[in-house]
C-alpha cells in the first residue's frame, strides 16, 4: 500500500508548487484507483500547517481549503488512514539509532516507522529517507 509523505501531497495541492500538474496527476490516479493507499493524520495535519502558512507562502492556503484537500483525500472506500500501532515507539527508536537522525530527521524517522510498521511502500520526494534501514519507499516519479 502506498503511503504519501507530506511533500508529495503539499506538491499535489498547492498550484503554486514546482511541477504541481505533475504531481496532482500522480494523486488523482492514486485517489482514482481500485487499490488500497495510505493516509496518516499526522501527513495530513502537516500538509495543512504549512499550506496554511503566511511566513512560507506568500498567499496561503486558507483553512477551508487545506481540510476540504484532506477530506477528499480520505473519502473514497480504498483510502486506509494509518496511525502509530503498538510496535511504532520502539521501530521509530530503532530507526532513530540506526539512521543517527537528529533535528529535522527525527519527524522524517517517525513517518519510517509508521510505514514499516504498516508493510507501507512511502512515496516521497525526500531522498533522507534511504537512512532508514527497513523502509520501503521511492519517489513518484
Amino acid at each position: 500500500m502506498i503511503l504519501p509523505d507530506v511533500n508529495v501531497l503539499l506538491y499535489a495541492f498547492r498550484r503554486d508548487s514546482p511541477r504541481h500538474a505533475e504531481y496532482h496527476r500522480w494523486l488523482e490516479a492514486l485517489v482514482n484507483a481500485q487499490a488500497a493507499y495510505g493516509i496518516a493524520p499526522q501527513v495530513l495535519a502537516s500538509v495543512i500547517r504549512i499550506s496554511t502558512h503566511a511566513r512560507i507562502y506568500a498567499q496561503p492556503s486558507t483553512l477551508d481549503e487545506a481540510v476540504e484537500f484532506g477530506r477528499i483525500l480520505l473519502t473514497p472506500d480504498t483510502c486506509t488512514v494509518i496511525d502509530p500501532g503498538d510496535r511504532h515507539w520502539d521501530i521509530f527508536v530503532d530507526l532513530c539509532a540506526k539512521s543517527g537522525a537528529t533535528g529535522n530527521l527525527i519527524q522524517d524517522a517517525w513517518f519510517a516507522a509508521l510505514a514499516v510498521e504498516s508493510g507501507c511502500e512511502c512515496v516521497t520526494t525526500d531522498r533522507d529517507y534511504s537512512r532508514f534501514p527497513g523502509l520501503r519507499w521511492r519517489t513518484p516519479f
